[in-house]
């Protein structure tokens, strides 16, 4: 009896933390970001904008637990395309790993949902671009703003709706499941701060940001992928979705899942398969794809200008 009492209870608390089973954000309180704190002038936001004024901006989002130093290029080619560029720091990134350890996807969220708002009413055409978890982000704001504040525009690079889906077959780490339950324990397991490689690596070493795993922040995402797969259907906005098939990082079927769920009218899947030994997830970053990446994205910003009321 006792050790019946034991194997259910052994299987209650997996199903608890790989399901998620009552899981809910406990820090949703608004965050601001100390930018005297960063630890490299490099992980500072990026903004770029016209003199003049442009009609037309971009934001960019970075991903967990990056920077937006990985959208140098990007930004800059936004830019010489007439655009004004945006790229936020969030909340917790950038500054030191304790920053992170108890913060939420609702706070890194809703940080970007203001500067999307804020913007929203300064231009004519707004565009969002995300990768990763910020293309995750890109998808859930595509899926709650509608109306006149809806984006002219979403273009997601490597963006998740899941991490681990045995019904597919694609489990991304089976470690995954058990990341609840060592979040009881810690935040974040071997934490530091990356400035970068000194081995050239197809602009893979310009990569900055935390590295080590940060359990708690990593249940907070997966559990919000969770209603961003489930409401995929609320897109309706033109939509680019840029995956590699051989990421190593977020599996290369979720661009697939992305297609199959949403309904914007204009959706483009754009695969790509690239060489070389680095993750092949950040794709804006390496200097063998940017370009033709960038240019096919900017084509497809200019192609999706629709008219405001």
């Amino acid at each position: 009896m006792v050790i019946l009492i034991v194997v259910i209870f052994l299987i209650l608390l997996l199903g608890w933390s790989s399901q998620l089973w009552g899981y809910r954000d406990r820090s949703v309180e608004k965050l601001s970001v100390n930018l005297d704190r960063v630890f490299d002038p490099r992980c500072l936001p990026i903004t770029k904008r016209h003199k003049e004024g442009a009609k037309s901006a971009i934001i960019m989002v970075h991903g967990f637990p990056s920077t937006p130093y990985s959208f140098t290029y990007a930004a800059q080619r936004g830019y010489e395309a007439g655009y004004d560029v945006y790229a936020p720091l969030l909340p917790g990134f950038g500054t030191a790993v304790e920053d992170l350890y108890d913060t939420t996807f609702t706070q890194w969220y809703n940080y970007l949902k203001e500067l999307f708002l804020e913007k929203r009413g300064e231009y004519d055409h707004l565009y969002v671009l995300g990768t990763s978890m910020g293309g995750a982000m890109t998808l859930r704001l595509g899926e709650e703003m509608q109306g006149n504040n809806a984006p002219d525009g979403l273009v997601t690079v490597a963006a998740p709706v899941f991490f681990n889906d045995l019904r597919l077959g694609a489990v991304q780490n089976w470690l995954f499941y058990f990341m609840r339950i060592v979040g009881l324990f810690t935040p974040a397991l071997s934490p530091t701060i990356y400035k970068g490689g000194e081995v050239e690596n197809d602009g893979d070493e310009l990569w900055m940001g935390y590295k080590g795993s940060f359990i708690r922040g990593g249940v907070s995402f997966m559990h919000a992928l969770k209603s961003i797969r489930k409401n995929l259907n609320q897109i309706e906005v033109p939509l680019m979705a840029l995956h590699d098939r051989g990421d190593k990082t977020v599996r290369f079927e979720n661009l697939a899942e992305i297609e199959k769920g949403v309904n914007s009218s204009n959706f483009i899947s754009y695969p790509t398969a690239m060489e070389g030994s680095h993750r092949k997830h950040v794709l804006l970053m390496y200097h063998s794809v940017q370009e033709q990446l960038m240019d096919d994205i900017l084509t497809f910003l200019g192609e999706n200008k629709r008219s405001r009321g």
